[in-house]
C-alpha cells in the first residue's frame, strides 16, 4: 500500500514530504549504497548508527565528461528518516535487479549502471544493462535530493 502511495506522488509530482514506514530501517542489510548512471553521475546513500540515511547526487561536470560539454545538474542532498518509504523500494528495487542476470553485464560501458552496496554480508557489485530497469531505477532515484 505504501509503494502504491509513494508511486501515486511521483506520477502527480507532488512536492509532499516523503512517505514513512511505521518500522524505521535501522536493520537494514547496507551501509552505503552506489549507483552511477550511464553518464557516471552518482548517488550515494550512507546510513548513520541512528538507522538516517543522508543521500547525495555527485554529478558529471563538463570538465570532468569526456565531451567537455556535458553537465549531469546540479549537485543534490537530502537527509532521510530511517524509516522513509522511499529506502524500502530503493532496496526492493536494487534486490530485484540483482537476482536477474540476464539484465546484468560483465562490462561497464557507456549507458550501463553500476551499483554496490555493502554491509554486514559483505560487498555486492553488478553492472545492469541500459533499459526498462535501469530507466525505473533513474526514475526513483530522481525522486532523492529535491
Amino acid at each position: 500500500m505504501i509503494r502504491l502511495a509513494v508511486g501515486a506522488l511521483v506520477l502527480l509530482g507532488c512536492a509532499h514530504a516523503p512517505v514513512t514506514t511505521e518500522a524505521p530501517m535501522t536493520d537494514a542489510p547496507w551501509s552505503t549504497i552506489g549507483i552511477a548512471d550511464g553518464s557516471a553521475n552518482f548517488h550515494r546513500f550512507t546510513r548513520g548508527a541512528d538507522g538516517r540515511v543522508k543521500y547525495a547526487y555527485v554529478p558529471v561536470t563538463p570538465e570532468q565528461s569526456s565531451t567537455g560539454f556535458y553537465s549531469g545538474g546540479p549537485p543534490r542532498a537530502e537527509d532521510l528518516a530511517a524509516n522513509d518509504a522511499r529506502l524500502v523500494e530503493l532496496w526492493d528495487l536494487l534486490r530485484k535487479l540483482e537476482a536477474d542476470p540476464t539484465k546484468h553485464t560483465p562490462d561497464r560501458a557507456k549507458g550501463t549502471g553500476a551499483i554496490s552496496w555493502e554491509g554486514a554480508a559483505g560487498k555486492r557489485e553488478f553492472i545492469i544493462l541500459r533499459g526498462a530497469e535501469l530507466d525505473g531505477l533513474l526514475k526513483l532515484l530522481s525522486g532523492f535530493g529535491k
